[in-house]
C-alpha cells in the first residue's frame, strides 16, 4: 500500500480495515463476606404454653409418707413454676389423674393468674381414708384445650401426695362378738330417718329415745350427721366390694359421728351395735332442707 501524502515516515500505519472488538465479560457467582463479629442464629421454636417445673420446695405441706389419722382432713400444697409462654389463669386447672383419689372432686381451677416465670402455690383439701394403709394420689395440670401436662423434661410426669394411715388404737375397739359370723337370714329394704330420730339396729325400728337407738340423725355445725349411740360402731366399705357380714365385722371400728355431706362422707357403711347386730347401710339420699335421710340396708340375722 502506498504511503499517503500526509503521512510522515516512521509513524504507525493506521487504516480503517482494523477494528478492536471488546472482550466479553462472563457473569460470576456473587460472594458476600460477613463481618467477623456477625453470626447467623437458627430460628428458635416458640415456647409452649403447657410447661411447668417444680418450685422450691415442691412439697410445701405434707411431705411423702406423712402419717395422717384415719378420716382426718388435711391440706396438700404444691409449689409449681410456669415455664411456658402463656399466662395461667382460671381456665387452667389441676386434676387428679391416677392413684388414690383423696379429694372430694377431681379437678380444681387455678386460684390466681400466673405469669411466665412465676410460681404458684396450689392447695387442695383432702381426707385420709378410714382404714390403715399407704395411699398415693397423682395430679397434673390441664390447659384450656384439655391437654394434661406436668413436670420433667417431657412435661408428662405427675406430682403427688403420699400419706401413711396408721391402724386405729385397738384399745378403743369393742370386744369381738361371740356369735358365729355366718348369717342364717338376710333382711333387705329401705328406711327413712328424720332429724332427732334414731334407729334400733337389732329390730330396725325407729325411736326418739337416745338410750334405745344405735344411730341418731341430727344437725351439726357442718350439716346433718348420723351419730353412733350406745357404743355402736361403723366402718367404710369400698364401692367395689360386695358387702358380707365377715367383711363388715372387720371394718366396724369407728365411733365418731358420720357427716352426711361434704368431702369426708362415704355413703357405703358397715354398722354394728353393742349387742352384736350387723348391717350394711347405703345412704342414697340426703335432704337437708327437710331433714331426711334415705338408707338402703342389708341386715344379717345371725344365730
Amino acid at each position: 500500500m502506498p504511503i499517503s501524502e500526509t503521512q510522515e515516515v516512521g509513524e504507525p500505519l493506521i487504516t480503517s480495515e482494523y477494528t478492536v472488538e471488546p472482550i466479553p465479560v462472563t457473569s460470576a457467582a456473587t460472594v458476600v463476606f460477613l463481618p467477623l463479629d456477625t453470626t447467623v442464629q437458627p430460628a428458635l421454636s416458640p415456647l409452649p404454653c403447657e410447661s411447668a417445673s417444680a418450685g422450691t420446695p415442691l412439697d410445701v405441706t405434707i411431705p411423702d409418707d406423712t402419717p395422717i389419722a384415719p378420716g382426718q382432713r388435711f391440706v396438700k400444697t404444691w409449689r409449681l413454676v410456669n415455664r411456658g409462654a402463656c399466662i395461667w389463669d382460671s381456665t387452667y386447672s389441676v386434676v387428679w389423674v391416677s392413684g388414690d383419689n383423696l379429694a372430694p372432686v377431681t379437678a380444681y381451677a387455678l386460684p390466681t393468674r400466673v405469669l411466665p416465670g412465676e410460681a404458684v402455690d396450689i392447695s387442695i383439701e383432702m381426707v385420709a381414708p378410714p382404714w390403715q394403709g399407704r395411699y398415693t394420689s397423682y395430679w397434673m395440670l390441664r390447659s384450656p384445650s384439655g391437654k394434661l401436662f406436668g413436670l420433667g423434661p417431657a412435661g408428662n410426669a405427675p406430682f403427688w401426695v403420699r400419706i401413711q394411715v396408721p391402724a386405729l388404737d385397738t384399745a378403743t375397739l369393742l370386744p369381738a362378738p361371740t356369735f358365729s359370723p355366718t348369717p342364717i337370714a338376710v333382711l333387705e329394704g329401705q328406711i327413712t330417718l328424720t332429724i332427732s330420730q334414731g334407729l334400733h339396729l337389732s329390730d330396725l325400728t325407729l325411736q326418739q329415745d337416745l338410750s334405745k337407738v344405735d344411730f341418731w340423725v341430727e344437725h351439726s355445725a357442718g350439716g346433718m350427721v348420723l351419730s353412733p349411740q350406745n357404743e355402736a360402731q361403723w366402718g367404710v366399705l369400698p364401692f367395689a366390694e360386695t358387702p358380707t357380714v365377715t367383711r363388715c365385722l372387720e371394718l366396724t371400728q369407728e365411733t365418731t359421728p358420720i357427716p352426711l355431706q361434704g368431702e369426708s362422707f362415704f355413703p357405703s357403711l358397715c354398722v354394728r351395735s353393742a349387742d352384736g347386730a350387723v348391717a350394711f347401710f347405703e345412704v342414697i339420699r340426703v335432704d337437708e332442707e327437710r331433714g331426711l335421710v334415705d338408707i338402703h340396708y342389708i341386715r344379717w340375722l345371725t344365730p
